[in-house]
């Protein structure tokens, strides 16, 4: 079991860490990662591949239009890495944080943020450090998958509740 411990931004009081020298929030309620930079920017410098165009994420805050871009790897601290990576990048960068990590990501591990000592923690158990992340779409949403796991009830992504009744994932 590896123990990852990253500070969080104090000046915050919300859970806020740097990745990649950029701020980066943690959001629990999220179920898509997102990257809200410029495609240019995500082709260079961290070497993604448009997979998914014009696709739409919903949530509370309303719905997004971009695309799926796969990146070979994306690391979260010094030792868990995601390869491939797939994540959402809107086609208007809106997010003032430009990385938002998806409670998703971090399926079958325990994650805690710690306000007293000013960490986001990361407890992995048995599941490996080295993690495959993509974005499946089915029934006109965006999945996640973990090692090849999907790990969202897909009734919430669903408007129609017949289709929900018959098709339901759970962590």
């Amino acid at each position: 079991m590896a123990r990852i411990e990253i500070p969080l931004i104090k000046e915050y009081q919300r859970p806020i860490i740097e990745l990649y020298d950029e701020w980066t929030l943690i959001d629990t309620g999220a179920i898509v990662p997102i990257i809200s930079l410029r495609p240019k920017k995500i082709i260079k410098e961290f070497s993604g591949e448009l997979k998914k165009a014009n696709v739409q994420v919903g949530g509370l805050g309303g719905e997004s239009n971009g695309d799926v871009y796969q990146i070979p790897e994306f690391k979260i601290g010094e030792n868990l890495v995601y390869s491939p990576f797939e994540v959402f990048v809107p086609h208007a960068p809106f997010l003032k944080f430009p990385f938002l990590l998806s409670a998703t990501m971090f399926y079958g591990m325990n994650y805690a943020i710690n306000t007293m000592d000013t960490q986001f923690v990361i407890e992995t158990g048995n599941m490996p450090l080295k993690r495959e992340f993509k974005l499946i779409s089915l029934k006109g949403g965006l999945y996640p998958q973990v090692d090849g796991v999907l790990v969202q009830d897909g009734s919430i992504f669903l408007v129609d509740p017949g289709i929900a009744s018959t098709f339901s994932l759970s962590l």
